[in-house]
C-alpha cells in the first residue's frame, strides 16, 4: 500500500476516534445533590439562616432558593413588587441576601430560583400596590384568546405571561441580569420556562401582536391555515426566552450557571407545554437540567430517568426526586442510586419540607422528616 494512502486512513481513524471521544464525553457541572427551596419554606431571617444551616448540615452541596413566584419577589428589586408573602412591602430583610451571606459563609452553592412566566397565582387579582403588580401594570403582557380576553385567574394556580412577546423575554431576562449582578449567587434556575398546563385547551396567544409577530416569522397569513407552524412558532418563542437569558446572565457573569427545571421527559415537555429542553441544551442555552421525576412508581421512574438521560446525550442531568412523595424513605433511596446509575450527575430534592418543618406540622409528619433525615445522611 501506498504511503499517502496510509496517512490518509491513519488520518481518518484519527479524526474518527475525536468524533467518538467527542460524542461520548460527559460534560461536568459542581453540582451532586442539591436541594430546592420553596419561597414557603421562609418568612423570618432567622428562618433563612435555618434553611441554609440545614440544608449544609445535611451534606446538599447546592441550594435552589426561590425568590420569583408570580411577578412578585423575595429580594429588593427595581423591576418588580415584594411577594404577597410580605404584604408586597420590605420585610425588613433581604432574604436572597441573607441566604446567600450564609450559604457562602457555610461553604455550599446557591442559585436564585425564579418562576419564569408566571405573572400571577390565585383566583383574586393582586391589590393595588406601589410599584403595580404586572396584572395592573401590564395586562396586554398576558395571554389573551382569540376574543381578547385575557387568560382567567384560577384556584390555586397560575396565569401566565405571554412568552411571544419580545417585551416580555427582555423582562424576564432583565430581573435574570439583577439577581446576577446585585448577589453573590452561583447561577440562575430557571422553573415554568414553557406553557403552563392549564390554558392549553385554549388556543393561546391569539392576540393581534402575537399574530402579527407570527405571521411576520413565519410567512403564513394566520395559524389557522399552518397549524404545526403555529405550533413550532410557538415553542421556538419559549426557546428564544431561554436564548435572552442565557445572553443576559453571560453578560452580568460568564462564570454564573444557567439550569432549568424541566418536564419529567423530552417528549411531554415537546408536546404537552411547548419545551424543547435536550434542544437548549445542545445549543450551549442552558448548562444542565433538572427533570421533574416526581414519582412513587419506581419502575415508572426507572423509564423515564433512562430517556431523560438518552435524549441528554451526554449533557448535564441532575434529576429531580418528589421526596415529599415518598412515604417510605427507602423509596427515595432506591430512586436516587437508580438515577446515578443510569447516567445523572446528581440529584435533587424537592423540597425543603420534605425534611424539615415548613409552616404547621403534625407529629406524624414530623416523624416522616426525621426518617428522611436519617436517611439522608446515611447515604452520604
Amino acid at each position: 500500500m501506498k504511503r499517502h494512502v496510509v496517512d490518509t486512513l491513519l488520518l481518518l481513524m484519527s479524526l474518527l476516534f475525536i468524533l467518538q471521544v467527542g460524542c461520548t464525553r460527559q460534560i461536568q457541572v459542581p453540582i451532586r445533590k442539591a436541594l430546592w427551596i420553596t419561597r414557603w419554606d421562609y418568612l423570618t431571617e432567622s428562618q433563612v439562616r435555618t434553611c441554609i444551616g440545614n440544608a449544609a448540615q445535611a451534606g446538599f452541596d447546592t441550594v435552589l432558593f426561590q425568590v420569583r413566584g408570580n411577578g412578585t419577589v423575595f429580594y429588593r428589586s427595581s423591576l418588580e413588587p415584594w411577594c404577597e408573602e410580605f404584604d408586597h412591602q420590605d420585610p425588613g430583610f433581604d432574604p436572597l441576601a441573607v441566604a446567600c451571606q450564609e450559604a457562602n459563609r457555610l461553604g455550599i452553592s446557591i442559585h436564585a430560583w425564579i418562576n419564569a412566566v408566571p405573572g400571577w397565582r390565585g383566583d383574586q387579582p393582586p391589590p393595588e400596590t406601589s410599584p403595580p403588580q404586572h396584572w395592573h401594570a401590564r395586562p396586554d403582557w398576558f395571554l389573551h384568546d382569540a376574543d381578547g380576553q385575557r387568560q382567567p385567574l384560577q384556584p390555586n394556580y397560575y396565569v401566565a405571561l405571554n412568552p411571544c412577546l419580545p417585551e416580555v423575554r427582555l423582562h424576564v431576562a432583565n430581573i435574570c441580569s439583577e439577581l446576577i449582578e446585585n448577589y453573590s449567587i452561583d447561577g440562575i434556575h430557571l422553573d415554568y420556562i414553557r406553557f403552563l398546563e392549564t390554558g392549553l385547551e385554549t388556543d393561546y396567544p391569539r392576540d393581534s401582536r402575537s399574530l402579527q409577530l407570527f405571521s411576520q416569522q413565519s410567512g403564513f397569513a394566520d395559524p389557522d391555515s399552518a397549524p404545526e407552524a403555529w405550533e413550532k412558532w410557538r415553542r421556538d418563542q419559549v426557546t428564544e426566552l431561554v436564548r435572552e437569558i442565557r445572553k443576559a446572565v453571560r453578560q452580568a457573569d460568564r462564570n454564573a450557571l444557567l439550569t432549568a427545571a424541566v418536564y419529567r421527559t423530552p417528549q411531554i415537555a415537546y408536546d404537552r407545554v411547548r419545551q424543547d429542553w435536550p434542544r437548549w441544551l445542545r445549543l450551549g442555552l442552558i448548562d444542565a437540567v433538572f427533570p421533574m421525576q416526581y414519582d412513587r412508581e419506581t419502575d415508572r421512574f426507572e423509564r423515564r430517568v433512562a430517556e431523560c438521560v438518552r435524549e441528554a446525550s451526554g449533557y448535564p442531568v441532575l434529576m429531580g426526586l418528589g421526596t415529599y412523595l415518598h412515604e417510605d424513605p427507602q423509596t427515595t433511596r432506591r430512586q436516587a442510586q437508580l438515577a446515578i446509575r443510569l447516567g445523572c450527575q446528581g440529584i435533587s430534592h424537592f423540597a425543603y419540607s420534605s425534611f424539615w418543618p415548613a409552616g404547621e406540622a403534625g407529629a406524624a409528619s414530623d416523624r416522616l422528616r426525621q426518617l428522611r433525615r436519617q436517611h439522608l445522611l446515611s447515604s452520604d
